[in-house]
């Protein structure tokens, strides 16, 4: 418009120019059905510039309730972009109620609603209006019906994070459906598989997440290490022998080398009675692959020869001279082949590598089985010190005297 408007005005002033300055303006007839418009040539450059600017006047005024629907667009637009600024600095503060309004009032403006709702959603997770959430999270998957994984994946974990697994399989079903499940998706239904206690569904799981790109190899292995330490746990607690050893059986080649499950295996079998066997496994995961909770375990199995047992912890103990819990593992295997002197030799150096009570509470019972009984509770005083952190407070006692008159 600026610039039709300069164009109008250089015309209209050479017009006059001309107008003034030319001896001979020229002339111009028009005839249109019997109809002769005479004028001359500058009045004629002066007419079309006026209906040059009458044209762009109309196109403008005809063009106007457009443009103003579009500005009105565009401001309603900016408010709902900082709306989501405004209302996403408020989640961060800890204005949970707050931020819910700021970012939904005007959501239904903004170019993607549904991030709007999605925040409101989390600030109302936040204050753990459930209610709330749901209807957030409905309006979002509403707004973003071409797209709902983000929506959906959202739901899922927020219903995870309550404890809601049921709600939570269902958006990812929902979402499977669909036929987008993604590498985050994958992963959240394993978490929910596994806190739903579905061992089944997990192993057939297993192969899409190996297969899937995106998913890293190292949270498969992770999950699959959990899945059969959980099964081995179940297993011990509400199935029998057969059922433990049908879980190992089934658990792959790489999963019986991993510590947590070979641990969660030997306990089992201790738990059976199958002290030898437990001992056997645990032999074979220290022999090849050096963990304290195994090396533990192997000085709390009972039954057995300890004399051989001792054997074999004594030998590991020359990779591993200085490390406490085996110190303690050798103690206790003494202790059942009845070596008292040894015994107390290992918990006392344990007890100076890494003073910790539980071998504080074993080298003083067997101090007071030795008869040094004075000697026991002056270390449990200490143990109970360190783990308090502070000594007995406690005023000096004051000997009474026979005899004496009774304070009034």
């Amino acid at each position: 418009m600026k610039r039709s408007l300069l164009l109008a005005a250089a015309l209209l002033v050479g017009a006059m120019l001309a107008n003034t300055l030319l001896a001979d303006n020229g002339y111009v007839a028009v005839s249109f059905r019997g109809t002769l418009v005479e004028m001359s040539v500058p009045t004629l450059v002066l007419c079309l510039v006026l209906a040059l600017l009458a044209l762009e006047g109309a196109a403008r005024l005809f063009h106007w309730p457009r443009r103003a629907r579009e500005a009105r667009a565009a401001a309603l637009r900016e408010r709902a972009r900082r709306d989501l600024d405004r209302g996403l600095l408020e989640v961060s503060a800890g204005r949970w109620t707050d931020a819910e309004m700021t970012l939904t009032r005007s959501a239904r403006d903004a170019d993607e609603p549904a991030v709007h709702y999605l925040a409101a959603a989390h600030a109302a997770q936040l204050q753990s209006a459930t209610e709330r959430r749901d209807a957030w999270l409905g309006l979002a998957l509403e707004a973003a019906a071409d797209a709902p994984a983000p929506v959906l994946i959202t739901s899922a974990e927020m219903n995870l994070k309550r404890g809601d697994a049921e709600a939570a399989l269902a958006a990812l079903r929902s979402l499977e459906r669909l036929g987008a499940l993604n590498p985050r998706a994958l992963l959240l239904l394993a978490r929910v598989h596994r806190q739903r206690g579905d061992f089944d569904q997990l192993l057939k799981l297993e192969p899409r997440l190996r297969n899937t790109r995106g998913v890293p190899t190292a949270a498969v292995e992770e999950i699959m290490d959990t899945l059969y330490t959980d099964m081995l746990r179940v297993a011990t607690d509400k199935g029998g022998l057969t059922a433990l050893d049908a879980v190992w059986e089934e658990a792959t080649r790489a999963a019986r080398r991993q510590p947590g499950i070979v641990v969660a295996y030997a306990r089992g079998l201790a738990r059976f009675e199958q002290s030898d066997r437990a001992a056997e496994v645990l032999r074979e995961l220290l022999e090849r692959q050096w963990n304290e909770a195994a090396a533990a375990l192997y000085g709390e199995l009972a039954g057995g020869d300890p004399l051989d047992r001792l054997k074999s912890a004594e030998g590991w103990l020359r990779s591993h001279r200085e490390d406490p819990g085996l110190l303690v593992t050798c103690a206790q295997l003494c202790l059942r082949a009845e070596l008292y002197g040894k015994a107390r030799s290992y918990l006392e150096l344990s007890h100076t590598l890494r003073p910790r009570p539980e071998t504080a509470q074993l080298l003083a019972a067997l101090l007071e089985r030795m008869g040094e009984r004075d000697h026991a509770l002056r270390l449990l005083q200490t143990a109970i010190t360190q783990v308090t952190g502070k000594p007995a407070a406690i005023a000096p006692l004051r000997q009474r005297l026979f005899g004496a008159t009774p304070r009034r």
